[in-house]
């Protein structure tokens, strides 16, 4: 065998390894992330930089003061994992008739989301009625 990239099996196949997947955050772990996240700067840095990953270093750094050791990178694909939930979340509750959603971390997500406009569009309402086609009526 080489360097265990790959393996070859009875049959002569090449067998590809696992993928391995990341470790598993805790409650309290995920919590202390959503706590860093929703501070007022770092909300700020985030929503104003497109290259942020000087900002996940910032809250590897916070965490690390906590007590969880998490890299820049883990920190960055957390928050996406947690938006992409939230997300989901206020889009099944924004739907009539289905159930609500038990995302775990709701509330603290729509503090930090609160004013977000591609989670939270803008609503407008209209006093004119328009036809089928959209066009005004008199």
């Amino acid at each position: 065998m080489d360097n265990g990239d790959t393996s070859e099996s009875s049959q002569g196949t090449t067998v590809q390894p696992k993928i391995k997947r990341g470790v598993i955050w805790g409650n309290e772990e995920t919590s202390a992330l959503i706590k860093v996240w929703g501070e007022a700067e770092i909300k700020y840095a985030l929503s104003s930089l497109k290259r942020n990953i000087e900002i996940f270093e910032v809250i590897s750094s916070e965490l690390a003061k906590l007590g969880f050791i998490r890299s820049a990178s883990e920190c960055r694909t957390k928050t996406k994992s947690l938006r992409k939930l939230y997300k989901q979340a206020v889009l099944q509750n924004s739907k009539s008739g289905s159930s609500h959603s038990k995302f775990l971390w709701y509330e603290e997500m729509a503090n930090i989301f609160r004013t977000d406009t591609s989670i939270h569009p803008l609503r407008t309402t209209e006093s004119e009625s328009r036809d089928v086609n959209g066009k005004l009526e008199n």
